[in-house]
């Protein structure tokens, strides 16, 4: 398996995200070579950044259907590299989240001091 057959694959994927990725579009990412398709997907589910879904077997593949892990988001979106500690790297995108949310609550409610509330009814 190429990691470029795998990074094409992962970007492909989440190009469709978050609609599940189906054989059909694996075979046309990789450019039609089935054995280098299903090495690719194999991988990738080995390394836990795919999962499979749907029918057991399609065309070699181990389902009809592919979807990312949370692993396989960080990748394929450009938040860490298929080699990096990818437990790692989503802790650290929980964190940075975490300290955005703090700070959108800690503006809001600097900004509302003050003011008029609404109320819905």
């Amino acid at each position: 398996m190429g990691i470029q057959d795998t990074e094409k694959l992962l970007q492909r994927m989440a190009r469709s995200f978050p609609d599940c990725f189906h054989t059909n579009q694996v075979l046309h990412a990789i450019g039609g070579d089935g054995v280098r398709a299903v090495r690719a997907v194999r991988g990738l589910m080995e390394g836990g950044l795919v999962i499979a879904k749907g029918s057991p077997c399609v065309n070699g593949m181990p389902g009809s259907e592919l979807m990312l892990t949370e692993f396989g988001m960080v990748v394929a979106f450009d938040r860490a590299g298929i080699e990096d500690d990818l437990r790692h790297a989503i802790a650290a995108l929980e964190a940075q989240t975490l300290r955005q949310l703090r700070q959108v609550r800690a503006s809001m409610s600097g900004a509302s001091n003050g003011c008029a509330h609404l109320s819905v009814d």
